[in-house]
């Protein structure tokens, strides 16, 4: 009975063990996702197109624009506009002048709204033309479903983005020399204008410090956007960004969603170079068909979770004789989740002459 007892009680842990390993994630958010940071594939995600207010995630892009249009020792001088700014700030105040550079701190650090205005008054003159440029650069970053109306991200009906979206912008601003160092930075000494000495400021992304590898990026948090998180990690030469909106728990969602990344998917070949992709009929061709093969081979990153892996073909069907070994004929694009991930050119395998129809005229005359 004991013996029993102990085996039931230890296929009991196992199966509890094993159905943990590999296993779906636990995230509070309705809108996420989790991407590659060299690909940007999306690896785990739900809701992720989903347009959504995302509060001070929006200065990820007002950090971009400024490292781009400025010199960090650019001086800035703060507006009647800029000083009225909503809470959370730093305080600024009217006629205060301070570096381009410096301002970068609190922005990303501590998400000043004060600070974000400034920064977009010095780049276009006013925030309202520097939003648009702001939803111009996250179209061009193929963040197609972003639209924003300030440099801060205080609440705006017009103002939005989504989950897979912030990623992008978050995996392009990662690029960015002043913005990366910035975003990785848990405690920094600010020179604030309205003081002697530098001012301490503080990070508000708990992941800092507090799981191996991250290194970023931004925080966000309102009414309506609710608790939102854009997490950056590095481990081994691996690259992973998550994004969480609206989450009852953004730092817990984040670093299960980097869990998940980190030790439960796995590089799958989706395309192999070496083996042909199709095979096409050569008109008058010599011989009649020509196997088509990748320029080189595709993997993806696969999970439990990893949504549907699409692949989308374009192609000359209609091949006329002579076509040369590594002549391209098409290409084959990857899709995760509906967004695309990379794309692969197809080439002829071989040459294909033209057919002689005069030598085989005579050879059909002769047999007969």
């Amino acid at each position: 009975m004991k013996r029993s007892f102990f085996w039931l009680i230890l296929n009991l842990f196992l199966f509890i063990w094993v159905s943990e390993v590999g296993a779906y994630p636990t995230v509070y958010s309705d809108y996420y996702c989790l991407i590659d940071g060299e690909s940007s594939q999306i690896i785990i995600s739900k809701n992720a197109g989903e347009p959504r207010p995302v509060a001070s995630t929006t200065k990820m892009m007002t950090a971009i624009l400024v490292e781009e249009y400025c010199k960090m020792d650019e001086i800035a001088e703060v507006s009647y506009n800029a000083a009225r700014t909503p809470e959370f700030t730093i305080g600024l105040r009217k006629g205060q002048k301070i570096e381009v550079g410096e301002l970068l701190k609190p922005l990303l650090i501590c998400s000043s709204n004060d600070a974000a205005v400034v920064l977009a008054e010095h780049v276009a003159g006013e925030e309202r033309l520097f939003a648009h440029l702001m939803t111009k650069k996250a179209f061009l970053l193929g963040a197609f479903h972003t639209h924003f109306v300030n440099a801060s991200g205080l609440p705006a009906s017009d103002h939005f983005s989504t989950a897979y979206d912030l990623a992008l912008i978050g995996r392009y601003l990662l690029s960015k020399k002043v913005s990366s160092e910035l975003v990785a930075t848990k405690v920094a000494k600010f020179k604030h204008p309205g003081y002697r000495q530098p001012i301490t400021i503080t990070n508000t992304n708990g992941l800092l410090g507090a799981y191996e590898g991250v290194n970023g990026i931004k925080t966000g948090t309102a009414d309506a956007a609710g608790k939102c998180l854009v997490a950056s990690a590095q481990r081994d030469g691996r690259k992973l960004i998550a994004v969480v909106l609206k989450s009852g728990d953004r730092t817990g969602d984040c670093r299960r969603l980097l869990e998940y990344g980190y030790n439960n998917t796995r590089k799958v070949k989706i395309v192999d170079q070496g083996t042909p992709f199709k095979q096409l009929k050569v008109t008058n061709g010599n011989p009649a068909y020509v196997d088509i093969y990748p320029r080189n081979e595709i993997s993806l990153w696969v999970g439990d979770g990893t949504p549907y892996i699409e692949k989308k073909v374009k192609l000359k069907y209609n091949l006329n004789a002579p076509v040369m070994m590594g002549e391209k004929i098409g290409s084959l694009t990857v899709y995760a989740d509906g967004q695309p991930v990379t794309s692969v050119d197809l080439l002829c395998g071989q040459t294909v002459k033209k057919r002689n129809n005069l030598i085989e005229k005579l050879y059909r005359q002769w047999l007969n």
